[in-house]
């Protein structure tokens, strides 16, 4: 009996790694910790596996403390662990865990509901960060909290020391206030590889916002997200942004219903010399200024040189235009309101005279379209001048995270992204509404 145990496992081992990763990828985590027990050789196979991706449960023995407890007892774990997804931020025992020299972990997802306990003085914190140690491989960072009524947590200037890590390329912080890193050097997060950064909901000045920013060389995309206005006038992300005028190629400001009370005199951003960029998400009177007493914009009727603004806003490169709440203020629930004339004037221009205001545009979106009536005009327009105009529904993100994904990774030139809208994977997203009107 010993013996034909001695061969079934030989024989499972001797299987091609093709086949027994697919065997071991239908099993949950509880049997491959059973299947890792058999012997050694198997264990040695299967802990990889077991420990590459590891999660927390907080409010048990397996949260953060638990984990961190689990790498001290078995350090030779440590170099298998890759990701990291920590469902819970409490400033000790995260302190302790990044004090572990972890030199494969790519990505750390941290993300609290609700408040986190707030247990630990800032003294404490401060001798803990002089244990915190640099993880070589961290690429994808993820520090979330959240909130139910949309109140970020504060972060404290000995809180810096988390983000600390030269490495990352991709940084999402979510409903957090970090207004304290302006206590902290402006050389001191060097995050130069930079590419993909994510704020939403969060608190922030232009200083603490360009110590996040500034030391990039690198960046690709950011995707700035707020439910009303923006903590300080658009202005100044202009400034802020323009470290990376030449490898921006993504700018999603999700300012929603943003009514631009405190920006007297705002005329709206110049965005020409950002020469890479080539999706744009932003509120209309953001990229064209909301208008005013002694400020012309495109919300003046009949604009004397409507083309000229255009063409003093929009990236040379431009191929995608989403025009975020375009129906501004939202109407009652039920209704639906009809686009301002001011907003017709100007999507028609941009149609119309897209050779001399926007040669490279070939795709514009409309937010909301549950809350307006859809202008069939306009479609129409577009068809004619072989431009792509669509309103989306809030629900529909996925076929704008493949644009994103095709524009960073892919570099598809408009007329390639037209074809293959065209031909297969139009047959996938046609369901949509917005391809009623992109699918040739």
């Amino acid at each position: 009996m010993a013996q034909n145990d001695r061969s079934s496992r030989r024989a499972l081992m001797d299987l091609p790694h093709e086949i027994l990763n697919a065997i071991t990828g239908e099993l949950r985590i509880h049997d491959m910790a059973r299947l890792a027990a058999t012997n050694e050789t198997i264990k040695a196979y299967i802990e990889p596996q077991l420990y590459c991706k590891m999660y927390t449960n907080i409010g048990t023995p397996q949260d953060t403390a638990g984990l961190v407890g689990l790498l001290k007892r078995r350090p030779e774990v440590v170099p298998m662990i890759k990701a990291l997804v920590l469902d819970e931020y409490h400033p000790r025992y995260t302190r302790q865990l990044l004090a572990i020299a972890m030199p494969n972990l790519w990505c750390l997802l941290i993300q609290h509901e609700g408040q986190p306990v707030n247990v630990v003085s800032e003294e404490e914190k401060r001798t803990m960060n002089r244990n915190l140690v640099y993880q070589p491989s961290l690429k994808n960072y993820v520090f979330w909290i959240e909130s139910t009524n949309r109140v970020p947590y504060t972060l404290s200037k000995e809180d810096a020391a988390l983000f600390k890590q030269p490495a990352i390329d991709r940084l999402r912080l979510s409903n957090v206030d970090f207004l304290a890193l302006e206590g902290v050097e402006e050389t001191y997060l060097t995050h130069e590889g930079l590419e993909n950064i994510k704020i939403e909901g969060s608190n922030y000045s232009p200083d603490t916002l360009k110590r996040l920013f500034f030391p990039s060389n690198a960046l690709k995309d950011v995707d700035i997200h707020h439910w009303t206005e923006p903590p300080f006038s658009p202005a100044l992300y202009l400034p802020i942004l323009s470290s990376a005028a030449e490898t921006l190629t993504i700018l999603r400001l999700e300012w929603r219903y943003t009514r631009l009370n405190h920006a007297a005199g705002y005329d709206g951003l110049d965005l020409t010399a950002f020469t890479a960029l080539r999706l744009l998400r932003i509120q209309p009177g953001v990229l064209f200024g909301p208008g005013g007493e002694g400020v012309t914009s495109y919300t003046t009727p009949s604009h004397p040189n409507l083309p000229n603004l255009i063409r003093s806003r929009l990236p040379p490169g431009l191929k995608v235009l989403l025009l975020e709440s375009i129906t501004m203020p939202p109407p009652a629930p039920g209704l639906k309101q009809l686009l301002f004339p001011m907003d017709i004037e100007l999507i028609a221009c941009m149609i119309e005279q897209k050779a001399q205001v926007a040669p490279k545009l070939k795709f514009i979106f409309l937010y909301y379209l549950e809350e307006m009536t859809e202008p069939e005009e306009l479609y129409e327009l577009a068809d004619k001048h072989d431009m792509r105009l669509c309103g989306l529904y809030k629900s529909e993100i996925s076929p704008i995270s493949i644009l994103r994904h095709l524009i960073l990774n892919v570099g598809l030139i408009c007329g390639d992204l037209g074809t293959m809208l065209s031909d297969g994977a139009a047959k996938i997203w046609r369901p949509m509404s917005m391809f009623r009107v992109m699918a040739n």
